[in-house]
């Protein structure tokens, strides 16, 4: 079994980097407190003069400070996700890991290596990938947040969920309120394999 985590919203806090910086660069009377995140293609919430800007904006301009120095979602995921890792040793059948990562392209590949670099991630496998179709074909299990790969999933696999206000209608097989809940779940290994058979 291969599970694959997600970055945005479930380790890097993607969308809260992406709304301080857009605060801080584009409009500074933005209420980003108060903003409805009601999808994940973030140029919907956030207002572009167009999708150009938007590119330059993301992809540019700042993909450094959104991609990279972002925050991870919870203080201790880093290290939690290190001992999750050396846990899932001990397991009869060791499942592998890997990140996934899709929108990334140019500046935010380096980007992403440095952020996963700096909360000492120690998972080997790692794709950066520009299009979501193509993270199927990387894992049996995925843990995202992101309501596009988890409506994409194909037949035989598992999806789980980490909550956010623009997934609250997407369907799972398994749904948390964080990365942390899922790795503190009590025998979650077993009742994902039970769920592939």
């Amino acid at each position: 079994m291969k599970i694959a985590i997600d970055l945005n919203d479930v380790v890097r806090a993607y969308t809260a980097q992406f709304a301080s910086y857009y605060k801080r660069n584009v409009d500074r009377t933005f209420d980003t407190d108060n903003v409805d995140v009601w999808t994940n293609d973030l140029r919907e919430v956030f207002p572009f003069e167009s999708k150009q800007d938007y590119l330059e904006f993301v992809y540019n301009d700042f993909a450094y400070e959104i991609y990279g120095c972002a925050q991870t979602m919870h203080k201790n995921t880093g290290s939690r996700l290190s001992d999750w890792c050396k846990e899932m040793q001990d397991l009869d059948e060791v499942p592998e890991l890997c990140i996934v990562s899709t929108g990334e392209y140019d500046k935010t590949i380096g980007a992403t290596h440095f952020f996963l670099n700096k909360i000492a991630l120690k998972i080997r496998e790692t794709h950066l990938l520009l299009k979501e179709e193509d993270v199927w074909n990387k894992c049996d299990v995925l843990i995202t947040a992101n309501p596009i790969l988890l409506t994409l999933k194909p037949e035989g696999k598992v999806t789980v969920k980490i909550d956010t206000s623009y997934n609250v209608e997407t369907e799972s097989d398994f749904s948390y309120d964080d990365l942390m809940d899922f790795m503190n779940e009590p025998d979650i290994i077993e009742k994902i394999t039970d769920k592939l058979k």
